[in-house]
């Protein structure tokens, strides 16, 4: 189980709303793949529910390919519920938890999320709750950040803090937890695959400045105090010199895409 301060990501979210497409590329590639899947999978679902939705995007470029789509999404983080809101007009959008879903039974024929359940503290409860939203036959497609996600910046990090609590890092799932906890919650797993993605920035810092532009600072170690202050200097030297290069340094994202079915 993840440590996860849901009030720190829905804070860290809401925060980066309205520049949030401009700066998610890796997360826009995820979600070609995503639509991609469904046109295999789904081609016919119209009641379709987006988890972690954002600012609506994935939503938007599904209704433009299916007319009569009927759209519903949740956030976690208001400022990206309001955006989502005012993209799709007329579709159903909460401010809402993945492990606790404001929508009754078998209401959807597609369940997705895209980018968002990495941020969980667990993934079982979240897939238990679409396997309840889902109709009989209904599908899931759900991509969410594995294990090697931004490991150079962790692995510089555990070096930097050294030995105590200052070491601890973001803990994402692997591959294996993501098949366990879609069986565990009663869905017919139909394909986990996994791949990387790999960003490329000037240096260190440019990292750690692009993941807090999109909210992703659950993945951005830190430390108080002056102690934290020189543990964060260090990981930035250790990450250029592991990792720097001509181009820059590069952050890596894996990607684990599940296919299920009710």
């Amino acid at each position: 189980m993840n440590r996860v301060d849901k009030r720190r990501v829905r804070a860290a979210f809401s925060r980066s709303a309205a520049a949030y497409d401009a700066r998610a590329s890796v997360q826009r590639e995820v979600q070609d793949r995503v639509l991609a899947l469904v046109a295999e999978a789904a081609p016919d679902a119209r009641r379709v529910l987006d988890v972690g939705a954002g600012t609506g995007a994935l939503l938007a470029r599904l209704a433009a390919a299916r007319p009569g789509l009927r759209p519903a999404a949740v956030d976690l983080a208001p400022g990206m519920a309001a955006a989502a809101r005012a993209r799709l007009p007329g579709a159903a959008v909460a401010a809402g938890d993945a492990e606790a879903l404001p929508f009754g039974d078998a209401r959807f024929d597609l369940f997705l999320s895209t980018s968002a359940f990495q941020w969980l503290p667990r993934l079982a409860p979240a897939f238990a709750e679409a396997r309840r939203v889902l109709a009989p036959g209904g599908v899931l497609a759900v991509a969410l950040f594995g294990a090697r996600t931004l490991h150079e910046l962790r692995g510089a990090w555990r070096e930097a803090a050294g030995p105590g609590p200052g070491e601890r890092t973001h803990r994402f799932f692997d591959r294996g937890e993501v098949a366990a906890a879609l069986a565990a919650a009663g869905l017919r797993v139909r394909a986990v695959v996994e791949e990387e993605r790999r960003e490329q920035h000037a240096d260190a810092r440019a990292v750690l400045r692009a993941l807090k532009e999109i909210g992703a600072t659950a993945a951005v170690p830190g430390a108080r105090g002056l102690g934290g202050r020189r543990a964060t200097l260090e990981l930035l030297r250790l990450y250029e010199a592991r990792h720097g290069g001509p181009a820059g340094v590069p952050a890596t994202w894996h990607v684990v895409y599940a296919l299920a079915q009710r």
